[in-house]
């Protein structure tokens, strides 16, 4: 039998024509080449990367499928029987996948053309970004997944779903509903999920799968009900006691119940051992209500440091901005002698705050009046005087944790002007050609030519098989501009960077670079004096962090006032409330864990972490330091937790026991914050002497946000000195000098030094170095080395107690006149 012949003038001629086998095949081959992981993955994937395995699996045995039907059609002899209908329908779908295939593949193709630098992204404008990200899937704020999952649910609830599928479903939308603040909602899938297992006596274990979540949405739901709408100064402080306890506790007591019946059938689980105390705290019932076995005593947490209780004092002072994630500065930005807030949160809608200290006890919001309301976002911000005028300036970085789609975002750098307010210069500085996502940045001279440079730390997705997102660093030119010099510089890293810091380590008088890495090594970058940069990580033993390479937040200081700076590194892993549980319990707790590394004077370094009792898993995002007693030893502050609900842990204070070791102050200074905690600053707000700290708080979901803290130090004893630097040669703020203090104590001379900075990598303390001297009533000589100049200015017999300023070469000091100020309070407005 013969195809018989279709004549050109038959209306079917052209039909049967463009329905040939031949033409079938073609296209089917094109759709199965076109329609790979990387068309597919930029189509389909909220990231536009496909990361399982099976699912790459089943996506090539489909390309091989249609490849295999094209040479199939290709190869026929005769055309098909099938009907010119069959025929158009496989044409018309071959087509659609070609056409969407080569769609995806080319955008795809355009993505990494961008990320490899081949051609340059289109960047942004910060006024954009609310419009641009608003409504879109963007990481953390994105709906897509929920609405799909309540699209699931309903499909499976009409048909003939098992009633374990219906559960989990439930039990996956309701983890989405909260994050969202759809509180009610979530509570009302998990308990017809419960009540459903429990009426098809479903097994205990699996119940459970049900209490715990619906023990987490209760607690979340009491916490809107009192920390965030009853919010007052002892809010979510851990241990929960007195004006923290739930006025109503019915959300604790519902919680407590659900976690008690959960730990009947799984008694091992601490974590949700200790959401069980935690709620019992909130209800007022701890620890009384807890059986023995449930019961995590106070007594983890005790010191026999006496350390006085720190009380925040935000609230009172208009200070507890209610925000997502996002960095802090507490620094004088208007030279009025007093230390003002500036916050950032990471919501792409809700800009900088700009809070002045009036040096009357209040403070008044100049946001609008500085011209930072358009400055919207941004996870970090650090402040620097970048063009040596003596007003200090502010860099936002913007785009940590949204991927490659939605994180390239600008940075912006805002220069002062003498009236206050503040201007975007990014663009004409030269920072903002490339848009790449980051977190962590710093300034230093790094060629001491008396002009602040910046190193920006990206974040690049090397494991996915690209190198992208390097990190910069931008020199400064002195007129104004900035150019990147990272690749001839040797330090585009290319990681997914987490924290950045400069110290001169090997005391060779110019700045050395740090830089944290999530999921990959470390880098110590050792500066050459030519301006070029080495990686010594690995020789110096600071490159590797067991178990995973996971860190965050870095710095450089002098932990035992031995004049060589020291390394300390914060691990941070996606772990549970368990394992922190486990920690502080002493059991064994496997995890990232913080990392103390004491410099030896030969240019390596020896982890300490142990003899310094710092063995501890605490999942720090932001942290910070200073002398909180003024003993003239540095203590650290650590701003916890991870974005899940349930990781309801907190914030920690490490105090310096003479250089020998740390202990946990935490319960006792009264900082125990259980909400997100990130940018982190330290300063004297009030003028009397002591460190005040700030704690930006709120998490990374949009219905997790929270009031930020202002603890003010209790105060004590000891004596202290506060110095501001004026830079003549070297950078106008001093950033990167040293000082060093020499005293007499009842124990003897003793020496303190400290490095000019704003301290951690996430959250910015104040550039005047507030130091203590301990019980010392004179300071014996005091040294400030300026690295640009490679200069030394030495003073004698010195008082404490007083603020001064030193400039650059003068033979003198002169004294600041500053008051010291009565916070006030809203009972005392």
């Amino acid at each position: 039998m013969t195809d018989t012949p279709i004549s050109k003038n038959n209306p079917y001629f052209w039909i049967a024509l463009v329905t040939d086998s031949k033409i079938i095949g073609l296209l089917a081959i094109l759709a199965g080449l076109s329609l790979n992981r990387w068309a597919l993955g930029w189509l389909l994937s909220p990231d536009h990367f496909i990361e399982s395995g099976s699912l790459r699996a089943i996506i090539l045995v489909g390309q091989l499928g249609l490849v295999s039907l094209g040479l199939w059609f290709l190869l026929k002899r005769r055309n098909s029987n099938w009907p010119v209908m069959v025929r158009g329908t496989l044409i018309a779908i071959c087509a659609v996948g070609v056409l969407f295939g080569t769609w995806g593949s080319t955008m795809r193709a355009y993505e990494i053309a961008l990320e490899q630098e081949w051609i340059d992204p289109p960047v942004k404008e910060v006024s954009e970004l609310c419009e641009w990200l608003s409504g879109k899937d963007v990481p953390h704020f994105g709906t897509s997944k929920m609405r799909s999952l309540m699209k699931s649910l309903e499909r499976e609830q009409s048909g003939s779903a098992e009633v374990t599928e219906i559960i989990k479903l439930k039990t996956r939308l309701a983890d989405e509903m909260l994050a969202h603040g759809r509180i009610d909602e979530a509570i009302a899938h998990l308990e017809t999920a419960y009540q459903s297992a429990v009426a098809h006596e479903l097994p205990e274990k699996f119940v459970n799968r049900v209490r715990r979540p619906l023990g987490i949405s209760y607690l979340r739901s009491g916490e809107v009900s009192h920390c965030i709408d009853m919010h007052n100064p002892e809010s979510c402080l851990f241990p929960i006691r007195e004006g923290g306890v739930w006025v109503n506790p019915s959300k604790a007591t519902e919680a407590a119940r659900y976690f008690e019946e959960y730990l009947r059938f799984q008694p091992d689980d601490l974590g949700v051992r200790w959401l069980l105390n935690v709620a019992h705290m909130a209800a007022g019932t701890y620890p009384e209500k807890l059986s023995e076995t449930a019961l995590i005593p106070l007594s983890v947490m005790e010191s026999t440091d006496k350390v006085g209780r720190f009380k925040d004092i935000a609230p009172g002072l208009g200070l507890d901005a209610f925000n997502l994630a996002g960095g802090a500065i507490m620094d004088d930005f208007d030279n009025d002698g007093f230390l003002d807030i500036i916050t950032s949160t990471w919501h792409h809608c809700e800009s900088l705050l700009y809070f002045h200290n009036n040096g009357d006890g209040t403070f008044d919001n100049w946001t609008e009046k500085a011209n930072l309301l358009q400055q919207v976002g941004g996870l970090n911000i650090n402040q620097a005087d970048y063009n040596n005028d003596g007003l200090l300036d502010i860099l936002v970085l913007r785009g940590a944790w949204m991927g490659r789609k939605y994180g390239r975002q600008p940075n912006s750098l805002l220069r002062q002007n003498p009236d206050g307010t503040f201007t975007d210069v990014t663009k004409e500085a030269g920072l903002r050609e490339k848009a790449f996502p980051c977190l962590a940045a710093a300034w230093a001279d790094y060629d001491n030519d008396g002009n602040l440079d910046l190193y920006i730390g990206n974040e690049s997705f090397p494991k996915r098989g690209m190198a992208t997102f390097p990190g910069q660093l931008f020199h400064n030119n002195g007129d104004g501009t900035f150019t990147d010099v990272a690749r001839q510089a040797g330090v585009e890293n290319r990681a997914y960077v987490r924290g950045v810091n400069w110290g001169d380590y090997d005391n060779d008088g110019d700045q050395d670079l740090y830089v944290s890495n999530l999921g990959q090594p470390n880098r110590l970058y050792r500066n050459n004096g030519n301006g070029a940069f080495t990686d010594v990580a690995q020789e110096s033993a600071v490159a590797i962090t067991k178990p995973n390479n996971r860190t965050f937040a870095a710095w450089f200081w002098d932990v035992n006032n031995d004049g060589w700076l020291d390394l300390f590194v914060a691990g941070y892993a996606r772990l549970t409330v368990g394992q922190v549980a486990a920690d502080y319990l002493g059991l064994p707790a496997p995890g990232e864990r913080l990392w103390l590394y004491l410099n030896d004077g030969t240019g390596n370094f020896v982890d300490v972490t142990n003899e310094m009792k710092l063995n501890h898993l605490q999942i720090p995002m932001a942290a910070n330091y200073g002398d909180i007693d003024n003993d003239g030893f540095l203590d650290f502050y650590l701003g916890t937790g991870a974005p899940p609900f349930d990781f309801i842990v907190p914030n920690v204070m490490y105090r310096n026991i003479g250089g020998t070791c740390f202990r946990n102050v935490t319960k006792a200074a009264g900082v125990g914050h259980l909400q997100k905690g990130h940018g982190i600053a330290f300063g004297d707000l009030d003028n009397d002497g002591d460190q005040d700290i700030f704690a930006q708080i709120g998490g990374a979901f949009p219905d997790d946000a929270f009031h930020n803290a202002m603890f003010e130090n209790p105060g004590n004893s000891n004596h202290w000195i506060t110095i501001k630097l004026v830079g003549l040669q070297s950078n106008r703020a001093g950033i990167g000098a040293r000082i060093k203090l020499v005293v007499e104590t009842n124990e003897g001379q003793r020496s303190i030094f400290n490095l000019v900075g704003s301290g951690g990598s996430f959250g910015a303390s104040s550039l005047q170095q507030e130091m203590g001297v301990g019980g010392a009533t004179r300071i014996r000589e005091l040294e400030v080395y300026w690295p640009a100049s490679n200069t030394k200015q030495r003073f004698y017999d010195v008082a404490v107690d007083q603020f001064i300023e030193i400039t650059e070469g003068d033979e003198t000091y002169r004294v600041l006149e500053r008051k010291s100020i009565r916070v006030m309070h809203k009972k005392d407005i």
